[in-house]
This record gives C-alpha cells, structure tokens and sequence, in this order.
C-alpha cells in the first residue's frame, strides 16, 4: 500500500509540473494541420467580366415582355387553375336579399338599474279552470287509407265522387296537437288588408272579363283552381275521401290568460316580452271500475287521436274569437257530415251577437223544442243566423271596417299578437299572443270506448322563457326547455253510451193480458257512417227492449231524408217494472194526483242489471241533444238543405249556467 501511494503522488507532481505544456503542445497541432488543409484548398476563380455578364441577364429577364394568355396557360398546365364566372356569381349574390331580422341579437340589449339589474324568475303557471266535459258521436269526413295508412288517390280516369260541399277550413299539418302535444293546433292565417282584398277583387274582374271574352271568340275559359286542389296536386292527390263515424269526448275550459301574464311581467322584469308561449295541453283521465272505483290517472293516447286528427278533410268554423283561441291549446273541430257537435264552446266567450237566436216566428223550428228561444235544442233559423254572420263579416273585411270580437278580424289577433310591440327580440317570436283576460281550451278525445265512464284533467306545457339564459336568479329553472303548469281540478263524471242505448220513458196504461208495461226510446249510433237514430218501442216483463224498424235518417249532402232499416234491438231484457201512474197526495195534503216516475229493472247482454229510472232519463243531456238535433237534422234533411255547420244542441249545450243543473252525461267541473 505504500509503494502505491508513492507512485501516485509521483504522477500527480508530474501533472502539476508538465500538464499546462502538454496542452499547448495539442493546440499547436491542430491549429497547424488546419493552416495545412487552408493553403491546400482551391480558391473561388470569380471575375468582373463573369458578374458583369450575369448582371446583364437578370436585367434583361426583368425588362421581357411576357404576353398575358401566354402567362394564364402556363398557370393552367402547371397549376391547373379552373376559370371562374366571378361576374356571374357577384350578380348573383346581389339578388339574395338580406333579411334583418336574421341578424339580430340572440338576447336584447339592456342597461341593469343601477344597484339592482335584472334578474328574472321563473313565472308562476297556473291551471285551466270551468272543466266541461261532453260526450259526442257523429261521421267525420277523413281521407281513405290503405293497409299501410297511406291516402288513397284516384287513380287516372277514375271519377272522382261527389262529397258535400266544404264550409270549413281546410287543416294545415305540421304542428297538430300542439307542436306536439296535445293536440295541438294549426297556425292561422294572417288577415287579409283591405288593399289586398281590393287587389284580389280586381284580379278576379279582369279574369272574367278574359273569361268572357275568350268563350266568345269560341276559346276555352281560364279556370283557376282552388288552393286546396294546388295543394292536392302537389301532394300527388287528389285523394279518396270516406265518411267514418267517432265517439269523442269533448273537454272545455277557461284559462286566465290575463294572470298568466301578469305571472310574467312579474317573473321577467320586462312587460314587452311577458307572454307566455304555449306548447300543447296535457290531458288524463281516469276510468270507473265495474266495482264503481276509479283507476289511476293515465295520459290519453296522442297518437290515436293524431291519427283522427291529421286525416280530416274540413273544419268547422269557431263560435269564439281567435284571440280566444290559443294555438297549441284548442283543438279544431273536424267538419261532420253525421251528427252535430255539442258543448264544444264555453258560452261566456262566445260573442253575444253568436249566443241568440234571431226571432223568426214563421218557422216553428226557430221556437226550437224547449219552449221560446230554443236555447236547449237545435233551431231551423240557425242556419240563417250563421249565413247572416258569415255576410256581415265578409261585409266587415270588405268595407275594412269592423270591431274586435267578430273572429279577432280586422286588427290581426292571431299569431301576430294584438299590436303587441315588435321592437323587442323576444316579442317577435312566431307564437300566439293576446292582451284578453280570459281565453278558452279544449281538447278531443277520440280514444274513448262505448259503455265507459271517465273524469279528465289537464295542464298547460309552456315554452321556458329562461331557458339556457344567464341573467336568472338562484334556482331558477333554465336547463328544461318546457315548463309544465299545475293539474286542474278533474271534471265531473262523463259516460260514453253503448252503441244502443234505452231509455224510459213513460209507463204505459195498465192491461191485465199483457201487465206493465213500459216505452223505452232506443238510440242507435252506426260507426260506419256516423248516424244517431232514435226510435221508440214498448216492452213488458221478460221482453227484449228494441227490435229491426225502418226509421228516418237524415242526409247532410242535400238529397233528402232516407228510410233505412236498422237494428234497434238493445239485446236487453226487461226483469221488473215498477212505479207509473199517478198517485194522491198524503192525508191532509190538498192538490191534484202526481204523477209516479216508473222504474225499469233491465238484464244487459253480460249478465249485469241495471236499473232505469223515467225520472232520470228524461232528463238525460246527452239523450236530449241526440233528440233534438235529431229532429233539426231531419227538418233540414226534408228542406234538402246542404250542411253548412256541425253546430248541434242549438248552442244550448255551451250554457254553463244550464250545464251545471244537469248530471248523468257530463258536467262542469268543481272549483
């Protein structure tokens, strides 16, 4: 170990002595050997005469004069550049008009109150109240369908068949039941200005005098076809129609439209933009159970009554003015050809000069059958009455004068809101708006079978008006684009009778060869072509109430009242008869007899009795309207009158007041 250490530090003195010259002696060599391969290296042999010279071409390259088709086809072979019409195409965009509006800011522009800003709510919905429920059965005029649920057209040569004549409105598709929710309902047209409707007169002048003209000369008329045939020859129509007969459950009510607006204003700290955008009407309802309990609440099938709805032909004209009428929340009435509506208007918002009848003492169906003013039936002056109000709107577009309340006519009361202001981004949204306190819903429901008893309730679905927006306070709802108001109230009980129906009527004289007897009225609904026909017929102890008789049935098309045998029998038995006649008054009592209501004990076709009260179906609404529109159908049949409005019960059945006293087919709602 020592001679180890003697050895190293023997080298480190050496370093230390001769190190920093062994470096210089490395540097020094190879700073020679690069001095070396310098003096080696060929020098760049460069003369002026050769910069000179190259200078000279550059200056001439740059002086050349290149021709310019000659420069565009070499950028052709070489780059491929394709020629384009840009003249053309500037032209072109000069055509396309910018519409403003589709610039405008997704939010208004507004300035915070110094210290507070604002900050919305969510507004506070409320529910439909006066709930009205009715039962209906008539034939609707619908388009045929094949296998597959697709129109039927006519094929080419093929006649097309005569149908009845089209006072309705044609339905426009795309947002049925309410965009699509509860039946929801078609846009409504703008209103026509005066300037235009006088534009449109002129026009048709000057067509008919070209008209004129040319069948002088011998040439063939312009004939200028309908919008409803252009829009059935785009469509690839024109398509087969078919009367079809329904059941439907008609449900009404009132909506405080005023307090829904006044919810926003409060909500939305801004009064331009508070009105609310209605989505569809939500209904359910519930079923009686054989043993008298009810089932539980269960939304009506949208698309079964979507598939009723979207396939109608006509509507019927409403009694209630457009800024009374919701879009989204009022579903339109399809034309019938068979039956009359009943109980689809609320009375209180039907304009006034729409609620009476005009006296017409030289028809005594104008008296109509419940005594003067005919309110609880149909009336043969009805007809004049709606032709009357027809030409005195028609009076009103044309003049260009008129009031609100004749079908919101002359100040636009339908989509385009009630002059509302259209400065603000979110006024001018596409939806219905209105300034009226009160405005009315309704919904069908088409999905109802014979012989079941429901209560219906329903709710409004709103567009959110917060939805996705940043200036909300805490908690307020603005991920969820639909609002869902509060349930209403359910209605009263509303019963949809069995295709054949008896009611008691009055007890017949006593015979000792035949016992008691009772006369029933039968009503008969036939699905296939929507007919309600009544008939009456006496039955005893053990028999069948109902047999085949040829009755009446009237026809909306204009040609006459037919006599059709039909099938009356109920296919119920008579078990037991009781009451009838007429009875003294009790000892001490003094007046004339009063009369026993009779009492009927039936057998039905499942086993189940039932008993029927003379009392209780005579009084019956829905047996009453069957009666009376009945007779006003017939009455207009025999005057071979073409239908021009589905409106049954004489307007009688819109009587909230009168609705309320009746019970057994429906009923207004509790409070």
């Amino acid at each position: 170990m020592a001679n180890a250490n003697a050895i190293v530090d023997k080298m480190a003195q050496v370093g230390l002595r001769h190190g920093e010259k062994a470096g210089v002696a490395i540097a020094m060599t190879v700073f020679l050997v690069c001095v070396a391969a310098a003096i080696q290296e060929k020098g760049i042999e460069t003369t002026p005469d050769q910069v000179k010279k190259v200078a000279e071409q550059a200056q001439q390259n740059l002086n050349r004069k290149e021709e310019r088709d000659a420069i565009i086809k070499r950028l052709e072979e070489v780059d491929k550049i394709e020629p384009t019409d840009f003249a053309a195409a500037v032209e072109k965009q000069v055509q396309i008009k910018l519409v403003a509006d589709q610039y405008r800011p997704a939010r208004t522009w507004v300035t915070p109150e110094p210290g507070a800003g604002l900050i919305r709510e969510t507004p506070e919905l409320i529910a439909p109240s006066e709930l009205y429920a009715f039962p209906g059965r008539g034939g609707l005029l619908v388009f045929a369908l094949d296998d597959e649920g697709n129109k039927i057209p006519y094929k080419e040569g093929e006649e097309k068949e005569a149908t009845h004549q089209k006072y309705g409105k044609v339905r426009k598709k795309g947002s049925g039941m309410g965009g699509s929710g509860m039946m929801g309902q078609p846009k409504k047209k703008r209103k026509k200005s005066k300037e235009e409707i006088e534009r449109e007169a002129k026009a048709e002048q000057e067509r008919l005098a070209s008209n004129l003209s040319k069948s002088l000369a011998g040439a063939v008329p312009d004939k200028e076809p309908s919008e409803a045939e252009k829009k059935e020859e785009e469509d690839g129509g024109p398509y087969k129609e078919v009367t079809q007969g329904y059941r439907w459950v008609v449900i009404t009510g009132v909506l405080d439209h005023g307090k829904l607006l006044e919810n926003y204003r409060k909500a939305l700290k801004n009064p331009s933009v508070a009105h609310p955008q209605y989505l569809r009407l939500d209904l359910q309802r519930r079923t009686q159970q054989p043993d008298g309990s009810w089932s539980d609440w269960a939304n009506v099938d949208i698309e079964k009554n979507y598939s009723v709805l979207d396939n109608i032909t006509d509507e019927e004209e409403e009694l209630v003015a457009e800024d009374k009428l919701p879009d989204n929340l009022v579903d339109h009435l399809p034309f019938l050809t068979a039956g009359l509506y009943s109980g689809v208007h609320v009375a209180k918002l039907v304009p006034k000069e729409k609620r009476q009848l005009p006296q017409d003492t030289q028809n005594p169906m104008a008296m109509g059958m419940g005594g003067p003013g005919g309110m609880a039936t149909g009336s043969g002056s009805m007809t004049a009455m709606m032709q009357a109000n027809q030409q005195n709107m028609e009076g009103m577009m044309q003049s260009g004068k008129g009031r609100m309340g004749m079908m919101g006519m002359m100040q636009g009361s339908g989509s385009a809101g009630m002059g509302m202001p259209m400065g603000d981004t979110e006024s001018v949204g596409n939806f219905w708006k209105s300034e009226e306190k009160q405005v009315m819903i309704r919904a069908l429901d088409y999905t109802v079978q014979p012989d079941e008893t429901y209560r219906y309730r329903v709710r409004i679905v709103v567009a959110n008006p917060n939805y996705n927006r940043d200036d909300v306070g805490p908690g307020v709802n603005r991920k969820d684009s639909k609002l869902f108001g509060p349930w209403s109230q359910e209605t009263d009980v509303v019963t949809m009778p069995p295709d054949v129906q008896p009611y008691a009527v009055r007890a017949l004289p006593f015979n000792v060869k035949t016992g008691p007897r009772l006369l029933f009225q039968v009503v008969r609904f036939n699905p296939g072509d929507g007919w309600t026909v009544p008939a009456r017929f006496d039955a005893g102890l053990g028999e069948i109430i109902g047999e085949i008789d040829r009755e009446a049935v009237p026809k909306s098309d204009g040609s006459g009242t037919k006599t059709e045998q039909i099938d009356f029998n109920s296919h119920q038995i008579v078990l037991d008869i009781d009451g009838g006649g007429f009875q003294n008054l009790p000892n001490g009592m003094l007046g004339p007899k009063i009369e026993r209501p009779a009492l009927a004990a039936l057998l039905r076709h499942d086993g189940a009795m039932i008993v029927h009260s003379e009392a209780d179906d005579l009084a019956n609404p829905f047996r009453k309207d069957i009666e009376s529109n009945y007779t006003h159908e017939l009455h207009e049949s025999d005057s071979k009158k073409k239908r021009e409005h589905s409106q049954g019960g004489g307007y009688g059945s819109m009587m909230g007041s009168m609705m309320q006293m009746m019970g057994g087919g429906g009923g207004r709602g509790s409070r």
